[in-house]
């Protein structure tokens, strides 16, 4: 049976979040004609249990391997009857009837518009990163360190943004791969996500390739998704370096992929530089060598 929207999640090793998700979207959706489809990347027994146990009027996809975010993402799109796919991560928690939202907004408020999200906040309330801008050199420039000499240009041309005064819905280059609501029939035109990419800049490629076929995505600043962002690149005392090799793959292949080998590696030069100025200064706690390996190798 076909349905209005199809909610897709995927699961690695997720229990301790997914089962809030999933309670958030039944408690806040009503009006909305929905499924939930979770895509599970070969997570351990007890996670599978918990959604079987817990969940079992959702769909579930089981992996035999850990696929990468963006294939995980195709192969539930690949199962959905939705006209509308969501892509939402399992440490999001929906605050109100977002999906219901979503869709007056597609089809009343801007029938041109290709995507939306919502205005992502942390458990406390605080914006946290919900767009982007596409990544440029300029912008890789900024982050390692000589953004003092353009700061205020290089807060325009930042990659990661959170909602900050707006009131009403706004056009962005790109949405968080946290919450996206997309046209089904659009997503296939594109070719869904680029399987290339295992973890990171799927979603900023995705969104790249819409720009380029002329879509508009938005940012509706009303709907509130909190979302934890369980995994970090960098914490404070120590370096994630299997997380940082993931990151600087999808980097470096997304500058090769929309700006050419030469580019790409004048960002990983940078990249290098700023390595070894953070190691001289005593800045970060890591293996000097150890990254610029994951680096040159990425």
């Amino acid at each position: 049976m076909k349905k209005k929207v199809s909610v897709i999640i995927v699961n690695f090793n997720s229990e301790s979040t997914i089962g809030n998700c999933l309670q958030s979207i039944y408690r806040h959706t009503a009006g909305a004609d929905y499924e939930i489809i979770v895509v599970d990347n070969a997570s351990e027994q007890a996670s599978i249990k918990y959604i079987k146990d817990h969940f079992p009027g959702i769909k579930l996809i089981q992996n035999n391997k850990n696929k990468g975010f963006g294939t995980a993402n195709n192969i539930g799109a690949g199962y959905a009857s939705g006209e509308y796919l969501f892509f939402l991560n399992p440490d999001t928690l929906l605050q109100d009837n977002a999906i219901e939202r979503f869709i007056r907004f597609m089809e009343k408020e801007q029938p041109d518009a290709a995507s939306c999200g919502g205005c992502l906040i942390t458990k406390d309330g605080d914006p946290t990163t919900s767009w982007g801008n596409f990544p440029s050199f300029l912008q890789e420039l900024g982050s390692t360190g000589f953004s003092r000499f353009f700061r205020w240009h290089y807060e325009k041309i930042r990659l990661g943004k959170a909602c900050e005064n707006e009131k009403h819905p706004f056009q962005v280059p790109f949405i968080t791969g946290a919450d996206i609501f997309i046209r089904k029939k659009i997503f296939h035109e594109l070719g869904g996500f680029d399987e290339s990419f295992f973890l990171y800049y799927e979603e900023t490629d995705l969104f790249y390739r819409l720009h380029k076929a002329g879509y508009k995505s938005y940012i509706l600043p009303d709907v509130k998704i909190v979302h934890l962002e369980g995994t970090t690149l960098l914490k404070e005392e120590t370096f994630n370096y299997k997380t940082w090799s993931f990151w600087e793959k999808s980097r470096y292949y997304y500058f090769r992929k929309h700006r050419g080998a030469v580019v790409a590696g004048m960002v990983k030069t940078m990249q290098t530089f700023s390595f070894v100025i953070q190691k001289i200064t005593g800045n970060r706690t890591f293996q000097l060598k150890k990254v610029l390996k994951i680096t040159w190798r990425a």
